[in-house]
C-alpha cells in the first residue's frame, strides 16, 4: 500500500505588504497573507488568523487528492 505524507510551513517574516487576511495561493500551493503587526504579536488573533487559512486549504488540497484518487481507482475497473 502507498503512503502519502503531508506538508504544512508556517513562518512569519515582517513585510511591507499591505493587509490582507485573504490567502494568495503561491505556486506549488503555498499560501500567504499579510497580517497587521498587532496580530502578528497577539498569540490568539495570529493563531486563529492561521488555522482558519490553513483549515480552508487543507480541505481545498484533500478534496483535490480524493478527486485525483477516485480518477484512478475508476481506471483500474
Amino acid at each position: 500500500m502507498t503512503q502519502y505524507k503531508t506538508k504544512v510551513h508556517v513562518e512569519l517574516v515582517k513585510c511591507d505588504d499591505n493587509i490582507d487576511h485573504e490567502p494568495i495561493k503561491n505556486n506549488g500551493g503555498a499560501l500567504s497573507m499579510t497580517i497587521s503587526e498587532y496580530n502578528a504579536m497577539n498569540i490568539d488573533m495570529c493563531e486563529k488568523l492561521v488555522l482558519s487559512k490553513i483549515y480552508l486549504t487543507m480541505r481545498d488540497a484533500k478534496s483535490q487528492h480524493f478527486s485525483a484518487m477516485s480518477k484512478k481507482s475508476h481506471s483500474f475497473v
